[in-house]
């Protein structure tokens, strides 16, 4: 299937900029932090712990810890959430000598996707010059036995059953306090800037 409004991101772009708007509005961004616990800490509001040991405090906390929001929800509040890690491969195959700027970002080979019993998909060369991205979304797997791609990468997608993201508060003892999402690792983040209310 060709679709003429399809685009292109780049991800580290995006959360880049989402993360100096969040930093510009006074939040504290801690990433590869591991999360101990979240408490209600009487008039200080919330108590967040690390596993460095290091305590955070503030009135409000958005926790969006990828891979790892199912067992922050069970740990903190004992609610299971229907959303799974999924592991994908996402393959980079060679462009043939001589072709390259044909299959470049802005030229005229298309993004396409296949909607069959896989979902593959495809980008023309833009995160590596000379190789075309070729991936299957959701974590299927897919064996290729005439060739191989000159590169592969794991990824891994946060799912729900329905593919829909999951943006909450985490509730009880928190009310309002704690928001979690989740569900946006892999193919989320080319739709995160059209979800939420930025103030």
């Amino acid at each position: 299937m060709l679709c003429e409004l399809d685009c292109i991101i780049k991800p580290t772009n995006v959360v880049l900029m989402f993360q100096m708007f969040a930093f510009k509005n006074g939040a504290c961004l801690k990433d590869n932090t591991t999360l101990v616990s979240i408490n209600k800490d009487g008039d200080q509001g919330l108590k967040v712990a690390a596993s460095n040991g290091e305590n955070f405090w503030g009135k409000k906390y958005v926790a969006v810890v990828g891979d790892w929001m199912r067992n922050l929800v069970k740990t903190v509040c004992g609610i299971e959430l229907p959303i799974q890690p999924l592991e994908a491969n996402v393959c980079y195959w060679r462009i043939k000598d001589g072709h390259e700027v044909e299959y470049a970002i802005g030229n005229d080979f298309p993004m396409f996707t296949s909607y069959g019993h896989s979902y593959i998909f495809g980008t023309p060369s833009l995160e590596y010059p000379g190789l075309i991205k070729v991936a299957v979304h959701g974590g299927y797997q897919w064996n290729v036995d005439l060739s191989k791609p000159d590169m592969i990468q794991f990824c891994v997608y946060l799912m729900t059953p329905n593919e829909d993201f999951m943006i909450d508060f985490l509730r009880g003892e928190f009310g309002k306090d704690v928001v979690i999402g989740g569900g946006f690792s892999g193919h989320g983040i080319k739709m995160s800037p059209a979800i939420g209310i930025l103030d």
